[in-house]
């Protein structure tokens, strides 16, 4: 470590991740169950601003991963923010029970 780093406190805080991350859990089972695609703008459109522009991604990641949700294409963001970069389309998978 140089002499100008300051150490990382630990645990890093995660301000209110918790709280944001069930606003967004909330947005995205919503969005699956109107059954047409859309993006991380419509998400932010449902959801609080997290305090870490992150954590959106997080959520598309981890609903991805439990195979909840498939990309159907790319698009340019309508967000301000995002300075029309690229923004995949998802759509929700629709599972069947198994007995």
């Amino acid at each position: 470590m140089s002499k100008t780093s300051k150490p990382l406190p630990v645990p890093m805080v995660l301000d209110d991740y918790d709280d944001w991350h069930d606003y967004a859990c909330q947005a995205m089972d919503t969005l699956i169950a109107r059954n047409v695609s859309f993006t991380a703008d419509d998400l932010r459109n449902m959801t609080p601003a997290p305090s870490n522009p992150n954590w959106t991604g997080k959520v598309f990641q981890d609903y991805a991963r439990q195979g909840l949700i498939v990309k159907t294409g790319y698009e340019m963001a309508r967000a301000k923010a995002r300075r029309g970069g690229t923004l995949a389309r998802w759509i929700g998978v629709m599972r069947r029970a198994t007995v």
